[in-house]
C-alpha cells in the first residue's frame, strides 16, 4: 500500500541522523559522496568506526535515509546517475527550504517573523549537526551560497502550486492551470479541488475535472503554470470567486479508494543485483541466494522510471516493458541532449 506522509516532529536519535544529514547535503553545493557523509554525519560516523565504508549495515541504514527523507518530501537527488557508484554525489536542491517569493507579508506581520526568526538563529542548528558541518570544512568542502540558519526539520514541498491549491481548497474555490502530462502534452484544466495527498514522496491534487466531468489526480510536479483561482463577472467594474459545493465525504473516500485500487494493479518486477546500492535501497539484506527478484506497485510509470534511473547499473525491469522502456527513453534523452 502507498507510503502516507505523517511526519511528526519527534526528539530520537534517528531524527537526529536525519536532520544533520539533511544539513550536510544542503551544505554542499557540489553534492557529497558517501564517503563524506559517512564521515560527516555523527551516526554514520560511529558506526564507521567499527566497521568500513563497504559494511553493509552502514549502507542500508544509509539508504533507508533517503527513502525516509523522500517519505517526508525532502528529495535527495544523483546529479549523475551513470558515474562511478564510489564517486556518485547526492545533494538537496538550494531552494527546498525557501520562502516562496509570491507571499507577502504586511509590517506586523514582518516583525513577529523577524523576533521569531532571531529566536531561531541561536539554535537553530543543533550540535550534532554543527559538528557535521565542522568535518566538512575539515575534508576542504566549501559551503554553498544558501544559509544554513533559517532551516527547520518539517514537512514541505517545493511545488509552487502547493500554497494556491491549499487556499482554494479551504475557501471552496475552483481552479485553472496549465499541466503537462507524461508524453509532454500540456493541456489547460479546469477543476474544483478537494484535497492534496501525498504519496510515496509526490503530492497530487484530487479534484472534480470541470471538463472531463470526472475526479482526476494530478501530480503537482506537473502543473506548469500558475494557479489561478477562476472568476465570474458580476457587473462591468466587479468580479467574484467561482465557488463550489463541499464534496461529500462518501465522494472523497471513493476518490481515495481509486487512487488505492489503481496503484496497487500497477506492479513492477524487478531483478536486483546482490550487494548493489540498488540491494541496499529495496532493503534486501536477509535474502537468500544471488540475485533477488522483487515485485511492488507504484503510482506514476514514469515517475518509477525517473527513480530507478539512479540504479539503472544494478537492475533489470522484468516487467511491465513500459517501464523499462521509459528508463531507457531518460537516458537517450540524456545523450542526446549532450551530443
Amino acid at each position: 500500500m502507498p507510503n502516507e506522509e505523517t511526519w511528526k516532529p519527534a526528539k530520537t536519535d534517528k531524527s537526529e541522523r536525519l536532520f544533520q544529514l539533511t544539513c550536510v547535503l544542503l551544505y554542499s553545493e557540489r553534492g557529497l559522496t558517501k564517503r563524506e557523509l559517512f564521515h560527516a554525519v555523527d551516526a554514520y560516523r560511529t558506526d564507521l568506526a567499527k566497521s568500513s565504508e563497504d559494511d553493509f549495515a552502514l549502507n542500508k541504514k544509509f539508504e533507508r535515509d533517503k527513502s525516509d527523507l523522500r517519505d517526508m518530501g525532502i528529495q535527495v537527488s544523483n546529479p549523475d546517475p551513470k558515474s562511478d557508484p564510489d564517486e556518485m554525489r547526492y545533494a538537496i536542491a538550494a531552494d527546498t527550504f525557501l520562502w516562496p517569493e509570491d507571499i507577502k507579508f504586511d509590517a506586523q506581520e514582518l516583525q513577529l517573523l523577524n523576533l521569531a526568526a532571531q529566536v531561531w538563529a541561536q539554535a537553530s542548528l543543533s550540535s550534532e549537526a554543527n559538528r557535521g558541518l565542522v568535518r566538512l570544512r575539515g575534508l576542504g568542502i566549501e559551503p554553498a551560497t544558501s544559509d544554513m540558519l533559517g532551516f527547520a526539520p518539517r514537512l514541505r514541498t517545493h511545488e509552487p502550486s502547493f500554497l494556491p491549491l491549499s487556499q482554494a481548497i479551504e475557501d471552496l474555490v475552483e481552479v485553472s492551470f496549465d499541466y503537462r502530462k507524461a508524453e509532454g502534452e500540456i493541456s489547460r484544466r479546469h477543476v474544483q479541488p478537494w484535497m492534496l495527498r501525498s504519496i510515496d514522496g509526490q503530492w497530487l491534487v484530487v479534484c472534480w475535472d470541470k471538463d472531463q466531468k470526472a475526479v482526476r489526480n494530478f501530480l503537482l510536479k506537473r502543473i506548469v503554470s500558475k494557479v489561478s483561482f477562476r472568476t465570474v463577472q458580476i457587473n462591468e467594474k466587479e468580479s467574484e470567486l467561482v465557488r463550489f459545493e463541499a464534496p461529500k465525504s462518501e465522494d472523497i473516500q471513493a476518490a481515495i479508494e481509486d487512487l488505492e485500487s489503481h496503484t496497487a494493479s500497477q506492479i513492477a518486477k524487478l531483478k536486483v543485483r546482490r550487494d548493489s546500492q540498488a540491494w541496499f535501497h529495496f532493503n534486501l539484506g536477509d535474502e537468500p541466494g544471488g540475485d533477488a527478484e522483487i515485485s511492488f506497485s507504484y503510482m506514476d510509470l514514469h515517475l518509477l522510471a525517473e527513480e530507478l534511473s539512479e540504479y539503472a547499473h544494478d537492475i533489470t525491469v522484468l516487467a511491465p516493458a513500459e517501464l523499462a522502456k521509459a528508463i531507457r527513453n531518460r537516458f537517450e534523452a540524456v545523450a542526446n541532449a549532450h551530443a
